[in-house]
């Protein structure tokens, strides 16, 4: 749908409105982002296009309330954990979920101050990924502190403040570094 509205035309833009209905035509295989409700619905509530179709806008609506409902995930991870969910909840489109963003967003940092963040892994085994694992989890957890500074991982969008094709921070080498065959640096 972005490439659509970024010049690609109607042609993509139908091609991306019948794939969301497919989807919500489709069976889905729990909570997850990364395979059930969540994801499908994120992408629906993140298209404004989506959003003016009455099926896809009703089934979003539907959905939402019963993610909503539903008791926590096991994990806390962005791809079939709490973040995923959360990522939906938290999302503008969807004004009437705050709430329950903000009950489930307060159940999990508790739960992360008692202990230690539960990986999308067997065994919750902690690990460095993103969709699964730490990093993800802090960012996660990053934007449920800070929504409207923080960029969505699940959605691909920058942090707002940051213009896209530059890099965020500018780091200039040291003049000397280790790497510096002068002779000011070979003796260190």
């Amino acid at each position: 749908m972005r490439f659509a509205g970024a010049g690609g035309g109607p042609r993509y833009r139908e091609a991306g409105l019948g794939a969301l209905r497919r989807a919500v035509r489709g069976s889905h295989d729990g909570q997850a982002w990364c395979g059930g409700t969540t994801g499908i619905a994120l992408a629906v509530a993140d298209s404004p296009e989506a959003l003016a179709d009455p099926e896809l806008s009703g089934w979003l609506a539907d959905r939402a309330g019963e993610l909503a409902a539903a008791p926590s995930l096991a994990d806390d991870s962005l791809c079939h954990g709490e973040l995923g969910v959360l990522e939906l909840l938290g999302h503008g489109a969807l004004p009437q979920a705050r709430p329950h963003w903000l009950r489930r967003t307060g159940t999990l940092l508790a739960a992360a101050d008692r202990a230690r963040p539960h990986c999308g892994t067997p065994g919750h085994v902690p690990h460095p990924g993103l969709l699964t694992g730490l990093s993800g989890i802090g960012h996660g957890l990053l934007r449920a502190g800070f929504p409207d500074r923080i960029g969505s991982a699940l959605l691909l969008r920058h942090s707002p403040g940051i213009r896209p094709g530059r890099p965020a921070l500018s780091v200039s080498p040291s003049p000397t570094t280790v790497d510096d065959p002068s002779p000011a640096t070979r003796h260190r």
